[in-house]
């Protein structure tokens, strides 16, 4: 066999080789989601791969809350509670490191349905897109870090005039319990998390 043989014959052999070699070193494996910490509920569909030194899983679900919203406007004759209707819409991806533990969550949501005034049953419609970024501070537990949340959140009626509008970006602590800054108008978490009412008035005028 010639040098020339020789080398086309390297080429062909080097070739197979990085045609395989990705198959062999990356492949990927599938993870039980049970024995990740935390588990990933299995509401949640999670499809969980072995990716490098971690894991990486990947959830969609949609979720339905019918009931109270919180927010009470008032009435000639009191107060009443606002009724609603959601529908949440999840994609997104849970991080894990070498050891199983979480380090990352990702998703996206689309929020959509109806605030209701039960007295005199007018409603008007609402619509989110929200995207939350939680890094862990501690590895497998899920109230550590912060969560990072930001997207548009509006309040509209039927002729497409918005009554209320969030916007920008607001920051918690991982347990969603303590928040770290905002920027941009915010009037739902003006009203749950301050106990300011002026800016959620618009949607109780609305609903009259």
């Amino acid at each position: 066999m010639n040098l020339k043989h020789v080398s086309r014959l390297s080429i062909v052999i080097l070739t197979l080789l990085m045609l395989s070699t990705p198959r062999t070193l990356f492949a990927q494996h599938s993870v039980d989601p049970a024995t990740l910490n935390p588990p990933v509920p299995p509401a949640y569909n999670p499809v969980c791969k072995s990716v490098g030194a971690g894991t990486i899983c990947t959830v969609q679900f949609t979720q339905l809350f019918p009931g109270g919203s919180g927010v009470i406007c008032p009435t000639a004759g009191g107060t009443y509670e606002v009724l609603q209707t959601q529908t949440r819409s999840v994609e997104g991806h849970r991080y894990y490191d070498q050891n199983g533990d979480l380090t990352r969550r990702l998703f996206h949501e689309v929020d959509t349905g109806t605030y209701i005034n039960p007295i005199a049953h007018v409603s008007v419609s609402f619509s989110g897109r929200l995207t939350t970024l939680q890094d862990l501070s501690i590895p497998g537990d899920i109230n550590s870090g912060t969560q990072a949340m930001t997207g548009p959140w509006r309040v509209f009626v039927p002729r497409g005039g918005v009554v209320v509008i969030e916007v920008g970006k607001f920051v918690f602590t991982g347990d969603g319990n303590t928040l770290l800054s905002e920027s941009g108008p915010h009037p739902f978490l003006d009203y749950f998390y301050f106990g300011d009412t002026a800016g959620l008035q618009p949607l109780c005028d609305a609903l009259r």
